[in-house]
């Protein structure tokens, strides 16, 4: 896959990941990266609080430490963080509260002379955890890593993260209280010098059942130790409630991803496997013994998971994995999903409840069950009842198929076109011929559908789709933009009953068609033309074309947007026109730009006529169209996405 330099940044993160508070270390580490990349949190999960039950029985599981509720209304010297010198009560005043002296999460005793009012995090995970306990307002500084809750953004930044903040923006907020986790060991003699500028509290649980000491500590610290019961309390209620809905369901053996150069995971000791544990997964790397291990893809292969689980981060998009774990239950299943919502994963903080629940429903999509009958409007305004979940597919558009991929119901297609050709695992689903209203009833009826899922190619042909409705209930998805691919997607996710799933791919597209438009918001604009087919005519694409908004996204100006739909131009009109870069079907000869009168054009005299590398991802309108996206912008933009291109090279002298 091309366009992988802005993916080198991910390196970055792998010593974070690892080795950071981001998902639990230990302070003795005193070395890491010096530069973080942040977590890129895009979409917005509901709470769990709906899930809560009103008891809060323990769980018997190997986590049942974690999520057993407490019942106790004052913390107790059982608590790890609870103080050493100080006998005061949460009922007691401010002035007579402090000074308090506390033994923080590295063991290192701290006085906090006054109660704080100005606080610096240097965590993320700090920042969410002084957020429910509702002391968000204390805080001055956090870091530019900090993605929650939504009004971080208000608050001033101090840099990187945990030892690579900056001590000069830390000090001119004059905070009274400075709290971070194990990074600040990162750089020999940074703590000390945050020491100078104020006390300096490590917080840093290094597992989900240290989560509640945290939440102690700080409500130690603050004065608030009985809110600090009710936020302990509710995270495991919580837990609890989510495992409950999938505790008699057979576990789901997991692969979680966490880089992919050289191929690392997650192992017993790490943050990520207790929260799969909980989710009613297994780790099927769980039996190893270091946190983050390197493992090989024959090994992943031999382990065969059901389910592999993406973050952004790992290094890898969901095509990728597709064709790098081909060969397992995942990859055939259609079972491999991106969590875009990093940070609910990975922030050692109440937030975790979030991930956990998204884990859950990939895990377990029956546990969070979309009743049937279930009557839908499709994308052709057709009201629609589908009696009962699906479990036999039949898709007639390629791009039908792979959206079902991408949202975890690829198991349920028995039936595609003999166009299908992604993921690799299609190969396997049998054909019915044609696309849309050239399949075969025959072969589809033979096949037993409980759901037919087409696009408009089913009305090319008078009766088809009235002969369609004759075998199963019919859907029709008729996308005509990047927003209308969204709607596919969810729709899609609807009647399937992985709306979960749907809601994760349609966040990865507009967070990765977010960095692209970010990425070229400052560059000029060169004028583009799309060429589809050089036979008979130049078939170029004109507005109101997904070739148009992607040139539009992709930092580009399509030359032809004035015309409308896909029209056949001359050569003389391409000649005025005079695009700068030209992109091509890898079908279309790109000679003919070497030739008069194309070759008088500046894109022909540049050499900047590229042929993509994959017409399906331009053509087709599926969660695939962001691959296509992510190349033209490389091609437009090639210095700022570090992109080496392959020009076009003829004698243009020469005709």
């Amino acid at each position: 896959m091309k366009g992988k330099a802005a993916l080198l940044l991910v390196i970055l993160v792998v010593g974070m990941v690892v080795s950071s508070g981001c998902i639990g270390g230990s302070h003795s580490k005193t070395t890491g990266t010096a530069t973080q990349t942040p977590s890129m949190s895009y979409s917005t999960h509901s709470s769990t609080r709906s899930l809560t039950s009103s008891t809060t029985s323990s769980v018997v599981s190997s986590t049942s430490s974690i999520i057993t509720t407490s019942s106790t209304t004052t913390t107790t010297s059982t608590h790890p963080t609870s103080t050493t010198t100080t006998t005061s009560t949460t009922s007691s005043t401010s002035t007579s509260y402090y000074p308090l002296t506390i033994r923080d999460m590295a063991n290192r005793t701290v006085t906090i002379k006054s109660e704080p009012t100005r606080v610096v995090s240097l965590a993320p995970s700090i920042t969410e955890d002084l957020y429910y306990l509702g002391l968000f307002n204390r805080l001055v500084g956090v870091t530019k890593y900090a993605d929650f809750p939504p009004q971080v953004r208000n608050v001033s930044k101090v840099g990187g993260y945990g030892a690579y903040a900056s001590l000069e923006k830390i000090a001119a907020l004059k905070p009274d209280l400075i709290i971070a986790d194990n990074a600040v060991f990162w750089k020999k003699g940074f703590l000390q010098d945050l020491e100078k500028i104020a006390p300096v509290i490590i917080v840093d649980p290094t597992s989900l059942s240290q989560i509640p000491n945290a939440i102690y500590l700080l409500g130690k610290v603050f004065n608030r130790q009985q809110k600090a019961v009710e936020v302990v309390d509710e995270f495991k209620a919580e837990l609890s409630a989510i495992h409950s809905l999938v505790a008699n369901r057979t576990r789901v053996e997991v692969f979680y991803v966490v880089w992919n150069k050289p191929l690392m995971t997650v192992g017993k000791e790490s943050f990520i496997n207790g929260i799969i544990d909980i989710a009613g997964g297994v780790n099927v790397f769980g039996n190893l013994s270091k946190a983050y291990p390197t493992v090989s893809l024959e090994e992943v292969i031999v382990k065969d998971p059901d389910v592999i689980i993406l973050t952004p981060h790992c290094g890898m998009t969901i095509e990728e994995a597709y064709s790098m774990f081909k060969d397992t239950k995942a990859a055939k299943m259609g079972q491999i999903y991106m969590i875009e919502d990093e940070g609910a994963l990975v922030h050692p903080s109440p937030r975790v409840v979030n991930g956990t629940e998204i884990m859950a429903r990939l895990l377990h999509p029956d546990a969070f069950r979309t009743k049937y009958p279930l009557t839908v409007r499709d994308m052709a305004n057709r009201t629609v009842m589908i009696p009962r979940e699906p479990r036999r597919i039949v898709s007639l558009a390629p791009s039908v198929t792979e959206t079902l991929f991408y949202i975890g119901a690829g198991s349920e297609l028995v039936g595609v076109t003999k166009y299908a050709d992604w993921p690799p695992a299609v190969a396997n689903i049998s054909r019915v011929g044609g696309y849309g209203a050239y399949a075969s009833l025959e072969k589809i009826a033979a096949l037993k559908p409980d759901l037919i899922i087409a696009d408009n190619a089913v009305l090319w042909k008078k009766g088809f789709l009235q002969d369609l409705e004759k075998i199963a209930p019919v859907i029709i998805v008729d996308p005509k933009s990047i927003d209308g691919i969204y709607e596919q997607v969810k729709l899609l996710g609807k009647v399937t009953n992985r709306e979960e799933q749907a809601t994760l791919v349609v966040a990865e597209m507009k967070a990765r068609i977010r960095y692209v438009e970010q990425e070229v918001a400052n560059a000029s604009r060169p004028k583009v033309m799309f060429l589809l087919s050089a036979y008979k005519g130049y078939l170029v694409a004109g507005g109101n074309t997904f070739a148009d908004s992607m040139i539009r996204i992709a930092g580009g100006v399509n030359v032809f947007h004035n015309l409308t739909g896909w029209k056949a131009v001359t050569a003389s009109e391409i000649v005025k026109a005079n695009p700068e870069v030209v992109i091509v079907m890898p079908y279309v000869n790109t000679s003919i730009f070497c030739h008069e009168p194309l070759s008088s054009i500046d894109a022909a005299k540049k050499g900047h006529v590229y042929a993509v590398s994959n017409s399906d991802i331009f053509q087709r309108p599926s969660p695939r169209i962001v691959e296509a996206i992510v190349e033209l912008a490389e091609y437009l933009h090639p210095n700022i996405f570090k992109f080496h291109t392959h020009p076009l090279v003829c004698s243009v002298a020469g005709g």
